[in-house]
């Protein structure tokens, strides 16, 4: 008899926990999902005028709910927040030109690689140096549009262009003779540094060019960006740069250049011609020494000589 009681009641339990909400017209609203009262507004309990006041009351509520929750959300993002029409449409109008960029610095990040591989073959060297990362990363930025990444690289781009010419310091400060015996010597590892930094020149006036184009420009302060005084990083470079060749020069010319001179041609004679290209310090258990490198030369060839000697 009570298993008969509980197959009777059994089926009432069931339907009443998959009933609607407009079954329900005394139910609790603020259980209800946003289609439920929807569904219950526009059904029987909508032509009350009383629950149809709860069930809009509960609606105003929600969205009143879900707006201050979007505007916390842009307080502590500001990013996420969409844009007006009109920044939207400028946004898109500069987003071409902000794409060619980035395909321009990708294209030089792969160039760069296989320049690093080709050195690698050439010289038999086991050492693998990890750079140009920085271009892949504000590549892939400029390619989803990233106006703040635009900003930050066509200053960057400005304040390297003294910086990338003096890559080739060696073709003007050391001795002519030993730069032509050295693109003698090896053609193509030298004929390619000169044309590594042409390709540099060249993208940097690339970016520097479609990232000041009036549409990027018209975005940028669209959103609110500052425009940069790019006199500032030229400035820099070349104050850098130039402080760079100085000190540089100064300590090739100087005391220890000049002892590192004397030490290597009282042990090779006056057969060659020598040039110090970096001078140094070291630290070792048995004291401190001074350290150079130097280069020597003849008709034949080129051979460079590490030395050191004690402080």
């Amino acid at each position: 008899m009570r298993y008969y009681f509980l197959l009777e009641i059994f089926p009432l339990i069931s339907k009443a926990s998959v009933t609607s909400p407009a079954s329900h017209p005394h139910s609790d609203y603020q259980r209800y999902s946003m289609a439920s009262l929807q569904q219950a507004l526009s059904g029987p309990e909508g032509a009350d005028a009383a629950r149809r006041q709860r069930i809009e009351a509960e609606i105003a509520q929600r969205e009143q709910d879900e707006l201050e929750a979007q505007q916390r959300q842009w307080a502590a993002r500001p990013q996420d927040q969409p844009l007006d029409p009109a920044t939207a449409a400028l946004t898109a109008a500069a987003k071409p030109y902000l794409q060619s960029a980035g395909y321009a610095l990708l294209f030089t990040w792969i160039v760069l690689r296989m320049t690093v591989w080709f050195d690698i073959v050439l010289t038999d060297s086991r050492n693998y140096y990890v750079g140009g990362i920085e271009l892949l990363i504000f590549g892939i930025f400029l390619l989803r549009g990233n106006l703040r990444a635009a900003r930050w690289l066509r200053w960057l781009a400005v304040f390297s262009v003294v910086p990338t010419v003096l890559t080739l310091d060696f073709l003007f400060l050391q001795p002519l003779s030993l730069t032509a015996m050295q693109f003698k010597l090896a053609p193509v590892r030298y004929g390619w540094l000169v044309l590594e930094t042409v390709l540099s020149l060249w993208v940097i006036h690339y970016l520097y060019r479609q990232l000041g184009m009036p549409a990027v420009m018209a975005a940028c302060d669209a959103r609110g960006y500052r425009r940069r005084n790019l006199r500032i990083p030229a400035m820099i470079g070349l104050i850098l740069g130039t402080c760079s060749v100085v000190l540089g020069q100064a300590a090739l010319q100087g005391e220890t250049a000049r002892q590192a001179r004397t030490i290597v041609a009282q042990r090779y004679g006056s057969g060659y011609q020598y040039h110090v290209n970096s001078v140094g310090e070291s630290v070792a258990p048995q004291g401190r020494f001074h350290t150079a490198q130097v280069l020597m030369w003849d008709d034949k060839g080129v051979t460079s000589v590490p030395v050191q000697w004690p402080r």
